[in-house]
């Protein structure tokens, strides 16, 4: 729902309105949703919650324990903090793949298309120094190409050769990209509007066979932001995610038809049965 829950009416609400308006014949709605909670309270209307760390026990999640970093940097130098983050991307994920043979991509989220702009010089040389090349590098922002824009569209491909992903206002909610490993806000938001959790989350959607965790990269205020997030929208915090760890196996089960002879039975049946005279 967000949190304009109590400000704006919700096209969910108008359409439930209008089926029952035309139809006699509503008499149940059941609605999904990603934000049970507002404000830290439990929507009233909830009978079913299905939570963060409850997804990553089943598997369905990535798990992120030990792998939540945050850092204190400001605009400053922002440009170590970018540079220590794509070294570390390489440094734990070069080699890693899923298995229909995606490699792991970075995205690093930028407030404004002039931080993205100003950052690309540090990033492109970076990935010169650790002998990547340049072009793994994808923008996507409201003034990219129709070629940037295809090429984001074709991530989930195993042959995309883009691992790292550079966002401003894009790849938040609704972005499904299994191969997305690690997720970095590469400045300090002043305001999220939900923004920090649904770029910091990208990065969970687990995908069968897959043993490696994902990680997210921070600034020490966007971690306090990310945490009070996590409070308003899902009812978890930060040292929750972070304990949270798969328990879920996997394992074949094959059920074998056996040859066997038929089953005989034998009865004696007395009867009775009238003695001529």
């Amino acid at each position: 729902y967000g949190q304009a829950l109590d400000t704006e009416l919700k096209k969910v609400r108008k359409t439930v309105d209008y089926l029952h308006q035309k139809s006699p014949n509503l008499i149940c709605v059941v609605n999904t949703t990603g934000t049970p909670y507002f404000k830290r309270q439990p929507l009233r209307d909830v009978v079913i919650w299905y939570g963060l760390s409850q997804g990553i026990s089943d598997g369905i999640l990535k798990p992120v324990s030990g792998n939540i970093h945050a850092y204190s940097f400001d605009d400053s130098n922002t440009d170590k903090f970018v540079a220590e983050v794509i070294n570390e991307f390489f440094a734990n994920y070069r080699d890693v793949k899923l298995p229909d043979g995606s490699p792991a991509k970075l995205a690093l989220y930028f407030p404004q298309t002039d931080d993205l702009e100003s950052l690309r010089p540090v990033i492109e040389p970076t990935l010169a120094s650790l002998k990547e090349s340049p072009s793994l590098t994808l923008r996507n922002t409201s003034e990219s190409s129709k070629q940037e824009l295809d090429a984001f569209e074709r991530l989930n491909d195993p042959a995309a050769p883009h691992r790292v992903i550079l966002l401003v206002n894009k790849g938040t909610e609704g972005w499904n990209c299994p191969s997305l490993f690690a997720c970095a806000l590469a400045r300090r938001l002043k305001t999220s509007n939900n923004f920090v959790l649904q770029a910091a989350s990208r990065c969970l959607r687990q995908v069968p066979g897959n043993p490696h965790k994902a990680s997210i990269y921070l600034s020490k205020d966007n971690q306090n932001t990310l945490d009070r997030e996590l409070a308003e929208t899902y009812g978890t915090s930060i040292a929750e995610l972070s304990q949270a760890k798969s328990k879920s196996r996997s394992a074949i089960i094959r059920l074998r038809k056996i040859k066997l002879p038929p089953v005989v039975v034998k009865q004696i049946v007395r009867s009775v049965v009238r003695k001529p005279v």
